[in-house]
C-alpha cells in the first residue's frame, strides 16, 4: 500500500485535543504497563534506569547504542515433576551465550495472585475505536489456536471431541481464546472465562479443508508414482519418462509445502502482533498435524530449513528471500522476526499432535493395492515415509516448543489431559529481565541458559533469540514491510495490539469540510522516539484506513494513509508523552454505510496497531453548510 503524503510533525501536533481520545489513551497506556517496560522490541532510554553506555547517550547525541531488556519466563518443576513456588532471584543464573547476566527483574505469577476478578473495557463514545486488549486478567492467558491448514476433516473431528471433554474439565476462571487457521488467521472466541461460551464455539465449528494437503480429508493418499508390475513396464519401455514422472510427483508436494510454510508464518506473525498488548505469559496451544518449519541451533550456529516435500526430504530453497527455479523460498529473515515477536510477546508455545497415537500402515488395507502383497509393496513404502514424516513433525514441534519456552505432545491418546497439562504448565513460572552485555544488534542468534543454584530443580524457558536491529531490519525489507501493513488493514485478520491506539471518527459536517474525518491518538510510551543531532525527538508513524461497504469486506472502496515524521522539542516532546501522538486523515465518501480497518505502525520497530471502526456519511443536503446569516455569529 502506497501512503498518499508525508507530513512533518512538528508543533501543530498538540492542536488536536480530543478529550474522548484523550480518555481512551490514558485508560489503555494504565491497563499494560508491564508490556511496554518488558518488550524486548522497545529501545529503552529515559524510561528505565540508564547504564553507563544510556548516560553517555543521553549527553552525547552522536553516540548511538540500544539496551533493550530481555525477559525470560522460566517454568520450575521438582523430580517428581511438582511445581516450586518458593525461588528467589538469588537462586538463579542467567547466561547469554556462555557470559553471565545481571538479573535487573524478577517476579513470579502463579494462579493463586490472580484473585482480582478478570475487567473488561469501559464503554466509550460510539464514534471512537481503540485498540486495547479486551480481556485483561491478572493470570497467563491461554490460546486454543485449532489448525485446518496443516490438519485432516478426519483428525480435525478428532479434535473437536476432545476439545469438549477439555472443557467439561477445565476448572471455572480460565481465560481462553481460540482462534483457527486456515488460509487465514481468524478468532473464532476472544478471551473468555466462560465456559458456556467456549462450548458453543467448539461444538458449532465444523473444521477446514485444507487446499495445500495431498489429502485433506484424512483417506490413504493415492500415490502419483508408478509401483510394482507397472514399474517395471515403463522401465522396460519407456525409461526416459521416470525421471520425469518422479519430478512432477516431488514437485507437486513440495509446492503445497512452500504455500504451508507461507500461510502459517503469516498467521504466527499476526497471532503475535495481536497477542503483544496483553501482559504477562500467553500459552499458546496449537492443535495440529504438523508444524511445517524448523530452527535449529547448532553450537551457537543457527541453521533455518524452510520445509521438506512429502518423503521428508529437505525442500531446496535460495537465500535472502529469493525465489528459487521451483518457487522454494529461503525462510530465514521471516523466522527470525517471528522467534522474535512471540518472545516479545511472551507467548510460549505448546504443540499437540491432532492424530494421537498412530498405527502403522503396514497393516492398512488400503496400502494392498495394484496386485502388490504387503512385503516389498507400498505397504513398505508407506510404511518408511510414514516415519519419515513423523520423525520431522514431532522433530519441528519438540523444537518450535523448547525455543519459545513451551512443550510438546504426541503419540498419546489423550489430548483432552494435554490440553489441562498444557495451561496447568504455563500458569505459574518466574520472571527473569536482564539488559545484556553485548550492545551488538548483529541479527545473530544469542544462546540463554538459566540453571538454578538449587539442587533438583528443573528448569524450561526459550532457549534464545535473535539480537535483531528493528530498525535495521525494516530499513532492509521495505517489500515484507509493506506485506505486514496491508495484512494488518485486512479485515479478516484479528486487531493488533502491539502498537495501541484509539481513534475518533467524525462523518462529514461544515467543520470537517464535508468530509470523514479520522484522529488517531496513539500512545506514545509504544513509539521509539530517538534523539538526532539537532536536540530534537524523532520517530516516524504510518497512518492508514482502508474503507469497505458492508457486506463486502473482500472489495475495498478505498485504502488512505500518511507518513507522520517527528522532531520535537523537548518541550513538545515532554507534553506528548503525558497525552498522546496524534495523527489526522481525511477521506471523501459517498453516502452510506462503511466499515473501516484502521492501522499504525512505528517504522523504527515494525510495531503495528489495528483497529475496526464504522462511520454513516448521511446524504448530501441541498442545505448543506451553515446559513449565511449564522456565519457573522
Amino acid at each position: 500500500m502506497g501512503l498518499r503524503c508525508n507530513r512533518s510533525a512538528g508543533p501543530y501536533l498538540l492542536a488536536f485535543a480530543f478529550l474522548p481520545l484523550l480518555s481512551a489513551v490514558g485508560q489503555q497506556s494504565t491497563a499494560t504497563p508491564d508490556a511496554n517496560a518488558q518488550s524486548t522490541s522497545q529501545t529503552t532510554t529515559r524510561s528505565q534506569q540508564p547504564t553507563t553506555d544510556e548516560q553517555r547517550q543521553l549527553t552525547d547525541p552522536a553516540f548511538k547504542v540500544t539496551t533493550r531488556l530481555v525477559v525470560v519466563d522460566v517454568v520450575a518443576r521438582d523430580k517428581k515433576d511438582q511445581t516450586i513456588n518458593d525461588l528467589e532471584a538469588a537462586d538463579f543464573s542467567v547466561k547469554e551465550n556462555g557470559r553471565e547476566q545481571k538479573i535487573s527483574t524478577f517476579n513470579f505469577q502463579h494462579p493463586a495472585s490472580a484473585e482480582t476478578p478478570a475487567t473488561t473495557r469501559s464503554a466509550l463514545p460510539s464514534n471512537v475505536f481503540r485498540n486495547a486488549p479486551r480481556f485483561q486478567s491478572n493470570s497467563a492467558l491461554n490460546v486454543i489456536l485449532l489448525d485446518g491448514l496443516n490438519s485432516t476433516l478426519l483428525n480435525q473431528a478428532y479434535v473437536r471431541v476432545e476439545m469438549v471433554n477439555f472443557l467439561e474439565k477445565l476448572p471455572q476462571g480460565q481465560p481462553i481464546a481460540i482462534y483457527s487457521l486456515g488460509q487465514k488467521l481468524r478468532l473464532l472466541q476472544d478471551f473468555t472465562s466462560d465456559l458456556t461460551e467456549l462450548k458453543k464455539v467448539i461444538q458449532t465449528f465444523k473444521g477446514q479443508s485444507s487446499h495445500v494437503l495431498s489429502s485433506p480429508t484424512g483417506t490413504p493418499e493415492v500415490p502419483m508414482t508408478l509401483g510394482g508390475w507397472a514399474e517395471q513396464t515403463l522401465l522396460d519401455k519407456a525409461p526416459q519418462f521416470e525421471a520425469q514422472i518422479n519430478s512432477f510427483a516431488q514437485e507437486n508436494p513440495s509446492d503445497q509445502m512452500d504455500m504451508r510454510v507461507s500461510y502459517t508464518m503469516a498467521a504466527l506473525t499476526v497471532l503475535a502482533r495481536t497477542l503483544a498488548g496483553y501482559p504477562g505469559r500467553k500459552n499458546l496451544i496449537w492443535l495440529t498435524e504438523s508444524v511445517p518449519v524448523h530452527i535449529f541451533v547448532d553450537n551457537g550456529e543457527v541453521s533455518i530449513s524452510s520445509s521438506v516435500d512429502s518423503s521428508g526430504r529437505p525442500l531446496k530453497s535460495v537465500p535472502n528471500g529469493e525465489t528459487g527455479a521451483r518457487g522454494h523460498r529461503d525462510y530465514s529473515n521471516q523466522l527470525a522476526l517471528i522467534a522474535n515477536l512471540f518472545a516479545d510477546a511472551q507467548v510460549a508455545v505448546y504443540p499437540i499432535d491432532a492424530r494421537g497415537l498412530i498405527g502403522s500402515p503396514f497393516y492398512n488395507v488400503a496400502s494392498q493395492m495394484s496386485g502388490q502383497s504387503a512385503m516389498g509393496g507400498l505397504a513398505t513404502h508407506a510404511e518408511g515415509r510414514q516415519s519419515e514424516e513423523l520423525f520431522e513433525a514431532h522433530s519441528n514441534m519438540e523444537d518450535v516448543a523448547e525455543k519459545t519456552g513451551g512443550k510438546a505432545y504426541f503419540n498419546r491418546n489423550d489430548l483432552d489431559k494435554a490440553l489441562l497439562g498444557d495451561i496447568d504448565d504455563g500458569s505459574t513460572y518466574y520472571s527473569l529481565g536482564y539488559y545484556p552485555d553485548n550492545k551488538k544488534w548483529d541479527g545473530k542468534f544469542r544462546k540463554i541458559q538459566v540453571t538454578s543454584k538449587r539442587a533438583g530443580v528443573k528448569l524450561r524457558y526459550r532457549l534464545g533469540y535473535f539480537a535483531m536491529d528493528r530498525a535495521e531490519y525494516m530499513r532492509d525489507h521495505p517489500r515484507q514491510r509493506d506485506m505486514e501493513l496491508d495484512l494488518a488493514l485486512n479485515p479478516n485478520s484479528p486487531v493488533s495490539t502491539a502498537l495501541q491506539f484509539a481513534a475518533e471518527v467524525l462523518p462529514p459536517s461544515p467543520e470537517t469540510l464535508n468530509k470523514v474525518q479520522v484522529h488517531y491518538a496513539v500512545d506514545p510510551h509504544a513509539i521509539s522516539f530517538q534523539r538526532g543531532e539537532d536536540g530534537k525527538e524523532h520517530a516516524e508513524l504510518d497512518c492508514a484506513v482502508r474503507v469497505f461497504a458492508p457486506g463486502k469486506i473482500d472489495t475495498p472502496v478505498k485504502s488512505e494513509g500518511t507518513r507522520m515524521n517527528a522532531a520535537l522539542l523537548p518541550e513538545a516532546y515532554n507534553k506528548i508523552s503525558r497525552t498522546f501522538f496524534p495523527c489526522q486523515l481525511d477521506l471523501e465518501l459517498a453516502p452510506g454505510n462503511y466499515f473501516l480497518r484502521l492501522a499504525v505502525r512505528d517504522n523504527k520497530t515494525g510495531l503495528l496497531g489495528a483497529v475496526n471502526a464504522q462511520v454513516t456519511v448521511p446524504p448530501i443536503s441541498a442545505n448543506a453548510g451553515p446559513k449565511p446569516a449564522e456565519e457573522g455569529r
